[in-house]
């Protein structure tokens, strides 16, 4: 498949997505869900493959992302997708992590509890996308062409995690949850302290990883 094709296929997707919201009209619901996300799984193999190997900066005036992990790994969410997922299960969260890998999990995804949790979901993710992760750190240069994520999670009950990534220009940036804000920071480390939040955090760093896409070879 050449670069054409990939952007046809990509706007026929779309297409796809659009005539579900007319189907849902007379279909069993759940069956429909199950079949946008097999789109938006096979959507966002194509994105990975035209996109830039390092993500400059988004200051959120155009924010195509809807959380934290998903703009970590550049990872765009269509209008039209979030749309019918809003109309057809009447639910905001249609990305989470792992739901990338288990497009057949219907409802909202189970939250992972342990750092083993997170880090399998988040392989099996990548690994659906043919999206290669190398171990690094947060002092350490890419070696691989690609650009750093670091993953972090909190230390209390709530289990709960956070995903930021480093930018073409060096800095680092976070979308914070499942809001329009994106953070800009100089060192990702920031977020540990009261830099963020303007309040203390029990997030932890956990794992710091180069990112390489299976870019489309030109």
């Amino acid at each position: 498949m050449n670069e054409m094709q990939l952007r046809l296929r990509i706007i026929s997707i779309k297409k796809e997505m659009l005539y579900i919201i007319m189907k849902s009209l007379k279909a069993n619901r759940y069956m429909l869900v199950e079949e946008l996300r097999y789109l938006y799984q096979e959507y966002l193999k194509l994105i990975v493959r035209l996109q830039k190997n390092i993500p400059s900066y988004n200051n959120g005036k155009c924010n195509p992302y809807k959380n934290c992990y998903f703009y970590a790994l550049d990872l765009p969410v269509p209008n039209i997708y979030r749309l019918n997922y809003r109309l057809i299960l009447d639910e905001i969260y249609c990305t989470d992590l792992g739901s990338i890998s288990r497009p057949n999990d219907l409802y909202r995804l189970y939250i992972p509890e342990t750092e083993k949790e997170v880090l399998e979901y988040l392989y099996s993710d990548l690994d659906t996308l043919k999206i290669k992760a190398y171990d690094s750190a947060i002092n350490k240069l890419p070696k691989h062409n690609g650009y750093k994520i670091a993953i972090f999670m909190e230390s209390g009950s709530d289990h709960d995690y956070h995903f930021i990534r480093q930018n073409s220009d060096g800095s680092w940036s976070g979308k914070i949850g499942y809001e329009d804000c994106i953070v800009k920071m100089a060192n990702p480390l920031d977020y540990l302290n009261d830099n963020i939040y303007n309040e203390p955090t029990s997030y932890e760093l956990i794992k710091t990883l180069e990112i390489v896409k299976p870019n489309f070879k030109r």
